[in-house]
């Protein structure tokens, strides 16, 4: 090897390991420009309807954008205020609620044999009287003076999500006012003969984020529907819309977020007076989640994006540990769009293998069989075949 190409090699491994580190260290900035692209393609989606019905491209997203601001100011108004209102009921009651709970637990314990010598009984220093309340109440306050700063730095945190958002909301504008500028933009980064190439990928990214967004509007208003009819036509709990909204929004983290709408159902089955109902509400509602998380929500995401479960909870937990909470929030667009870029630039690009198709098989005794076989090419569309930006609806 000549010196000249031995410093050409370490001029190439150095530029890369630069290259790797200003992206680790511009990570969040990165992930919220991520954020305001998904947030612009949201948009487009009922702009590009108003489009369609014959208003103007300005209208249409001031209006898609304006409306799907009110939509979630409108949906926090919701359930913000009955949940705040529940905690306060829940508190001011507490003691009948905890005294009503040892009552369930020790009508329990009559039911049967079984439930006699399952569950122990309660001894004198479970109930809790006066006194014990009070001085209980009293170490809540002393606690709370100590974790005062801790409070503090959540206020602050707070505000920096809130000002960050803006900064999605308002970059996301961007985007959407002006995509081809930037779809443009990429394509000097690239040689000629690859634009129809790079193209094809915007709408590839473009269409795989849209898909995310229909299947998760469809899970969310599935699960809405379900908590809504079951808990409160059926069974009567209160609070129940609130906790629909609450349980529908939180669709939006999978996996995780299954389980944050059983706070609220404690919160509003307890302050109610009626705590032997809240046995009933958590596992009504958790035979939705159930029949929702397992069946209903992977159908359609699987059918849509084609991504096992076990893989997006994996990675989950990887861009949970890399970028906080935000990535937890964009975990499927962005494993989505990743598993675009691998198909199409390592494994058809440069791997060759478009036309092959790959089937397994298992024996008896449990051993995988390997199928391949050749397809019919399928090329990518030309440029003019489809729009070239990365929000068609908004930007044509």
């Amino acid at each position: 090897m000549t010196l000249g190409r031995f410093v050409q090699r370490v001029l190439i491994g150095f530029v890369a390991v630069v290259v790797v580190v200003g992206l680790w260290t511009a990570r969040d900035t990165l992930l919220y420009g991520f954020a305001a692209a998904v947030l612009a393609v949201g948009i487009s989606i009922p702009a590009g309807w108003l489009r369609r019905v014959g208003l103007p491209r300005g209208w249409a997203i001031a209006i898609s954008a304006l409306g799907m601001g009110v939509v979630a100011v409108a949906l926090l108004l919701l359930v913000l205020p009955r949940l705040l209102s529940g905690l306060g009921d829940l508190v001011g009651g507490l003691p009948a609620a905890i005294g009503g709970l040892s009552d369930v637990y020790a009508d329990l314990r009559t039911q049967g044999e079984f439930w006699y010598e399952a569950l122990p009984p309660l001894d004198g220093t479970a109930e809790l009287s006066t006194e014990r309340a009070q001085a209980l109440l009293r170490r809540v306050v002393e606690g709370s003076l100590a974790v005062a700063p801790v409070v503090l730095g959540g206020v602050s945190t707070l505000v920096a999500a809130l000002v960050h958002l803006g900064i999605v909301i308002f970059v996301s504008l961007f985007f959407i006012t002006d995509p081809r500028t930037y779809v443009r933009g990429s394509l000097y980064l690239f040689p000629e003969r690859a634009h129809a190439r790079v193209v094809f990928l915007w709408n590839e990214l473009y269409s795989t984020v849209r898909t995310w967004i229909t299947a998760l509007s469809l899970s969310i208003a599935i699960t809405t529907t379900l908590v809504w009819v079951v808990l409160g036509l059926i069974l009567g709990m209160p609070g129940a819309l609130v906790v629909a909204v609450f349980a529908g929004i939180a669709t939006f983290i999978p996996n995780i977020g299954s389980i944050l709408p059983v706070v609220p159902i404690v919160v509003f089955a307890l302050a109610s007076g009626d705590p032997s109902r809240v046995f009933l509400y958590v596992a009504a509602y958790l035979a939705i989640q159930l029949l929702e998380s397992n069946v209903l929500t992977p159908s359609i995401v699987k059918s849509q994006l084609a991504i096992p479960a076990g893989v997006v909870l994996l990675f989950q937990l990887v861009v949970t540990l890399a970028f906080g909470a935000l990535g937890l929030l964009l975990a499927v667009p962005l494993l989505a769009c990743l598993i675009v870029l691998v198909r199409e630039l390592y494994s058809y690009d440069l791997l060759g293998l478009r036309t092959l198709q790959i089937e397994l098989s298992k024996t008896d005794d449990g051993r995988l069989v390997l199928h391949e076989t050749d397809a019919l090419p399928d090329d990518p569309p030309p440029v003019e075949a489809r729009p070239a930006a990365a929000v068609p609806e908004a930007a044509s």
